[in-house]
């Protein structure tokens, strides 16, 4: 796969060791844009738009988790980043399961922010469908108004109603095709528990005590898979810790990075 449909921004200086973020669904590189800088002195930063979202073109309408991986496996090859550390937020974490199945020796450690290792279950494949269906009949609008503010904290919404309102407005910029690859992508992406369970690699997982998408349990269950996955939980945050809790999030993501450096 080449780069020229792909977008990405990088930071710091193209010295030592890299740090990939990869966003969720219905956002793009641009959320990233406060919380990446904070590791740019200290870091080669890349922050990936992934196929069907920001200024990236899809890869086909029955897109794949695989696809995605392959798509950052282009960009770092193009960067000449042999191995990096890894961000995936959301269904970029989905994304960064796939790389830790395919591509294993390309990382140095995986961060799972606000995102989880398993399959869609029934019903949420039902719901995907629904959401296709509403955007292929010109309700993507819905889709978006309905789905933003429930990725901050109950508590959050005032506070952050800037945040808020970017986050509807990077949404907006995706394409109908891109939403509905996205979903393909996820409703068929497959259980990667058995990766999370059984890789080498140092591991965090960082939950909201407060998301309304994931809950804690289910982070705490992804923790009982392998001793060695360290887990954090952002008491005062919803889906967007990076956002709502962005200094504490940034904390125990470089306190992490830190330590790992002891199993490379």
């Amino acid at each position: 796969m080449n780069t020229k449909n792909i977008f990405y921004k990088t930071y710091g200086k193209n010295l030592g060791y890299t740090l990939v973020f990869l966003h969720g669904y219905l956002e793009s590189s641009e959320v990233w844009e406060e919380f990446a800088k904070l590791f740019d002195d200290e870091y080669h930063v890349v922050c990936i738009d992934l196929p069907g979202h920001g200024k990236s073109a899809i890869a086909t309408e029955n897109q794949s988790m695989e696809q995605m991986a392959k798509s950052v496996i282009a960009v770092c090859d193009e960067l000449s980043i042999p191995s990096f550390h890894l961000v995936g937020h959301s269904m970029g974490g989905y994304v960064a399961m796939e790389l830790m199945q395919q591509y294993p020796d390309r990382l140095n450690s995986a961060v799972l922010l606000h995102s989880h290792c398993y399959a869609d279950s029934e019903e949420k494949k039902k719901n995907r469908e629904r959401e296709i269906d509403l955007v292929r009949n010109g309700k993507k609008e819905l889709i978006i108004n309905t789905s933003i503010p429930k990725l901050f904290g109950d508590e959050n919404l005032e506070v952050f109603s800037d945040a808020i309102e970017n986050s509807l407005r990077i949404a907006h910029q995706t394409t109908g095709p891109g939403i509905v690859a996205a979903l393909q992508a996820m409703k068929s992406r497959p259980d990667r528990s058995s990766t999370l369970a059984q890789t080498s690699l140092p591991v965090l997982l960082v939950g909201g005590a407060k998301d309304n998408l994931i809950p804690f349990k289910m982070m705490e269950q992804m923790k009982a898979l392998s001793p060695t996955i360290r887990l954090v939980c952002l008491e005062k945050s919803g889906h967007m810790g990076f956002i709502e809790e962005k200094d504490e999030a940034a904390k125990e993501l470089k306190g992490f990075l830190d330590s790992s450096f002891e199993c490379l």
